[in-house]
């Protein structure tokens, strides 16, 4: 997924270990069978290289393909880091 999202324009990311709950109630969503542990892969990124990132993960990570990755976007309105602070009120 990481190179994936690389190969569209993303600069990075975040892997974070998780462990889902409440796998035996919802074995399946929108037809993808839930894993109990899982990697999600924050990326932070413009909102005119959003489409373009999530496209490629899916084209080369998702559901289809044996990562079964998902991709789904946030709206972010602040950020401080990353070598630059950006703030929408500014």
């Amino acid at each position: 997924m990481r190179d994936a999202a690389r190969a569209a324009g993303a600069r990075g990311g975040t892997v974070l270990h998780g462990k889902g709950t409440g796998a035996e109630q919802v074995k399946k969503f929108y037809n993808i069978t839930i894993a109990e542990e899982k990697e999600v892969f924050l990326i932070v990124a413009k909102t005119e290289e959003k489409t373009v990132i999530m496209r490629s993960i899916l084209e080369k990570a998702g559901p289809d393909t044996p990562a079964k990755a998902i991709a789904f976007s946030l709206p972010t309105t602040e950020v401080a880091g990353f070598g630059f602070y950006r703030n929408n009120e500014t």
